[in-house]
């Protein structure tokens, strides 16, 4: 064969060479891509998914020469929900090119945008990154390489990081809004932006950014600014900033300087000071507020119940240790100068209230109990002491604590307030003298104890124990040393005056008022002998069985009317005796406040002391509401029954009984003419309790019960007209109905009054 031409040979290379080179292009442009996104997802994601016992799945992967753009990877766990443990929105990494030609990946700088990482925990206690970590951390032991071996870039960026955490089991969440960090080797720089914190009875905690810089052979440095720390939904640590940074001294410990201020008010207010460390999970804080003006907390204090406080001073310290098992505290506060109003206290401002206090105490992780061993406190001169023990365990999610609970299941755990699961509480005050303990009171709250003078000496020594899981148990009791005072003065309108016959006033109607005499020279007016028994027997049986027998209190209804209102998770029944109930309508103001109560219970006392048992139950009935503007048994036993109060019936006295307290809204059984079947359910309850008491013989109970009660009317009104005028009093009546007391104010002079 002889030898092609010297131009054809030429041809032929040429085609050689331009299909060699078609080839080469192929497999550049076309094959290598292929087998470099084929790669990336078998050995990348293989040995990623070894490491991370995660599934890892990649969306779209562009490879070209040293350069791979991979997006959407998933990393997803068993655990990990309807949302992935982490999703990648772009990476984008450089190789080394000759390196892929033989199958192995060389990285170089490496840059990650979007990162979505999903921290949850069920509500079984299974979270779905503590295999993660154990396992990263077994491969970091095992292993003087990082654990991504020879896969570790150059250079590592990553952008907008987004993080939640989720945790069913305490009902915490965590947020991380925005952050990014920066590795090279030797040295990570991250920062994070908008970090906050919520978890359920608990505070909130937010910083405006946190930054870590990390370089090798050297412990982290970590710098908060812009952090807040709700202690309660109107007060809040703000401000925070500072930095924790290794403590060069010992290693592992970190130094913590960190200071702020409160609700957002410009200006450092507070210091905490300490260190900590982290392996241990142990270190020590100091808190100290430094002396300041409660008026630089103007801007949060304007809606508080805090007035008047430009003249208010505070400052505290506290010493704080923790460990593993859980927390010491001690420390000491001092306010001077404190002045409070608030609708719940009094109805004026209280001021001068003056306190300082020393405390200290222990919290228990395992137990998640908080004691109270010391807790000495001085207020308006007054000392005395606080100690006890609240106890929270971790709520168990599964049980629903208002849900029907189903047979094979135990019922779920009562909670109080907060999740609080017991609660233990002593009050003692040293003995003082009783005119101490009286003037340090402040006037605001007991206007009616003005011009008391008093001698002896009182103490206080008194407990309460609460079991929510066991609310029967409850525990209340102790003494009060009021019984040592004595009176040597008082003022003009106390209970003296109520020896003999009084001027009462009551407001009937809102701006409208009556007054009357209590005593013989009302006509109206019926002495304690002219009362039916069968009335006294019934007011006794139901609103104060042992009337005659204590001195103002019943300190077992105290207690069985705690439990009921905790199990009933309301205040829904008192335990108020018949004195007190005496004078609360005669010698106070009726508004529901902490002073009212105060102010009553000495009055109580006091009462009891001056008036003969017979003079306050006479009181009593002569002064109670038994119908709109109805005032008094006698109008009463002849507006209902047409006859005298001494001639009730045992079925008309548990009437009488039964509408206490609502005697407006139960009058409308008489416009109606009969009795509601809750009534009369109530009346023969009444009786069976009269008789099973011996109050009543079984031939009075069984007459009673065959009688019908038959109310007396004078047709001067229909049905109609009645409901309507009950309708109007219930609606311009005021809860807080108080006793006309300035009955020479010209302003209350005016009022629409009239003599019943």
């Amino acid at each position: 064969m002889g030898r092609l031409p010297i131009s054809k040979r030429w041809l032929v290379a040429g085609g050689i060479v331009i299909g060699l080179f078609a080839l080469l292009m192929l497999g550049l442009g076309v094959i290598y891509p292929r087998v470099g996104a084929y790669m990336i997802r078998d050995k990348v994601g293989g040995r990623l998914a070894a490491k991370f016992g995660r599934n890892v799945t990649f969306g779209d992967i562009d490879v070209s020469l040293g350069h791979a753009v991979l997006r959407d990877i998933e990393i997803r766990g068993p655990l990990d929900g309807d949302m992935p443990l982490v999703h990648i929105d772009r990476v984008d990494v450089d190789f080394d090119t000759w390196s892929s030609f033989i199958g192995r990946i060389v990285p170089g700088a490496a840059t990650i945008e979007g990162v979505h990482v999903n921290v949850r925990r069920d509500s079984d206690g299974r979270d779905n990154v503590r295999d993660l970590f154990e396992r990263v951390e077994t491969q970091r032991q095992t292993s003087k390489q990082s654990t991504l071996g020879t896969m570790r870039p150059t250079k590592l960026t990553v952008t907008k990081i987004k993080l939640l955490a989720d945790d069913a089991l305490t009902g915490t969440t965590g947020l991380v809004a925005d952050a990014d960090a920066t590795w090279t080797p030797g040295l990570l720089v991250a920062s994070a932006r908008k970090v906050s914190a919520t978890t359920p009875g608990a505070p909130k905690a937010e910083l405006a950014s946190v930054s870590v810089r990390k370089a090798s052979g050297v412990e982290p440095v970590v710098t908060l600014e812009g952090g807040e720390l709700a202690l309660w939904p109107t007060m809040s640590l703000s401000g925070i900033g500072g930095k924790v940074v290794a403590n060069p001294d010992k290693q592992g410990d970190y130094i913590i300087d960190l200071a702020g201020g409160w609700g957002g008010v410009p200006g450092t207010l507070w210091t905490a000071k300490g260190h900590f460390e982290p392996r241990a999970k142990s270190g020590s804080i100091d808190l100290e507020a430094a002396k300041f003006q409660l008026d630089r907390l103007a801007p949060i204090l304007a809606k508080s119940g805090i007035v008047d406080y430009g003249q208010t001073s505070v400052d505290t310290k506290l010493h704080l240790d923790v460990d593993p098992r859980g927390a010491r505290f001690a420390g000491d506060l001092n306010l001077v100068g404190l002045n409070v109003g608030h609708p719940m206290i009094a109805d004026k401002p209280v001021h001068g209230l003056d306190l300082s206090a020393q405390v200290a105490g222990t919290f228990e992780t395992a137990t998640r109990a908080l004691t109270l061993t010391r807790g000495d406190f001085v207020a308006r001169d007054v000392p005395f002491s606080i100690t006890g023990l609240v106890t929270k365990p971790r709520r168990d999610p599964t049980l629903a604590e208002f849900a029907p609970v189903p047979i094979d299941k135990p019922a779920p755990p009562m909670r109080g307030p907060s999740g609080i699961q017991q609660l233990k509480v002593r009050l003692v005050i040293p003995p003082i003298t009783c005119q101490r303990m009286l003037d340090a009171i402040p006037p605001e709250m007991a206007p009616a104890m003005q011009g008391y003078k008093l001698k002896g000496t009182f103490h206080s020594d008194v407990r309460l124990e609460i079991d929510w899981n066991a609310l029967d148990t409850l525990v209340f009791g102790g003494s009060v040393g009021l019984n040592k005072c004595k009176v040597l003065a008082e003022p003009e309108d106390g209970p003296k005056r109520l020896v003999e016959p009084f001027e009462h006033f009551v407001e009937y109607e809102k701006d409208e008022w009556m007054s009357f005499i209590v005593g013989p020279e009302n006509p109206d007016f019926v002495p304690i002998l002219d009362i039916s028994p069968n009335l006294i027997k019934s007011i006794t049986t139901t609103e104060d069985g042992a009337f005659y027998k204590h001195r103002g209190f019943i300190v077992s209804q105290f207690r069985t009317a705690l439990i009921s209102d905790l199990k009933a998770r309301g205040f829904r029944h008192g335990a108020s005796s018949i004195t007190m109930q005496m004078v609360k309508n005669v010698l106070l103001f009726r508004q529901k406040t902490l002073a009212r109560k105060m102010q009553e219970l000495y009055l109580t006392w006091h009462v009891e002391n001056t008036l003969e048992k017979d003079r306050i139950l006479e009181i009593y009935f002569n002064v109670i509401e038994y119908g709109p503007a109805l005032y008094g048994i006698g109008p009463a036993a002849r507006h209902y029954f047409g006859k005298h109060p001494r001639d009730l019936t045992p079925t008309e006295a548990a009437f009488f009984s039964s509408i206490l307290p609502s005697p407006k809204e139960r009058y409308k059984q008489y416009c109606q003419g009969t009795l509601t079947k809750w009534t009369t359910a109530k009346v023969e309850r009444i009786l069976a309790l009269m008789l099973n008491r011996e109050k009543i013989t079984k031939e009075e109970y069984d007459k009673a019960v065959a009688t019908p009660l038959v109310f007396v009317k004078d047709n001067e009104e229909t049905e109609k007209e009645c409901l309507e005028r009950v309708k109007k009093a219930i609606k311009n009546s005021r809860s807080t109905n108080p006793m006309y007391k300035d009955k020479d104010d010209d302003k209350k002079s005016q009022s629409k009054k009239r003599k019943k």
